[in-house]
């Protein structure tokens, strides 16, 4: 099951699966290391502490995706 779908606020599922589809894994990590995104926030309806972790659930799947254990 990825992290994305173990979120349970539906906003910050659907914020973290744009961020999937939309991010690199770099782009992800850039994102994650630095402050909340005033209009994403804004645009998504959620918190910082959504938005903070819809970034990591995205990057930590990309990271499954891109590394899966055993690799």
């Amino acid at each position: 099951m990825s992290v994305i779908d173990q979120l349970n606020d539906t906003k910050t599922r659907a914020f973290a699966r744009h961020c999937y589809e939309k991010g690199s894994e770099e782009q992800l990590r850039k994102a994650a290391e630095g402050p909340a995104d005033e209009k994403e926030m804004k645009q998504w309806d959620i918190t910082e502490g959504e938005w903070e972790e819809a970034v990591a659930a995205a990057l930590a799947d990309k990271e499954m995706k891109d590394h899966p254990p055993g690799d």
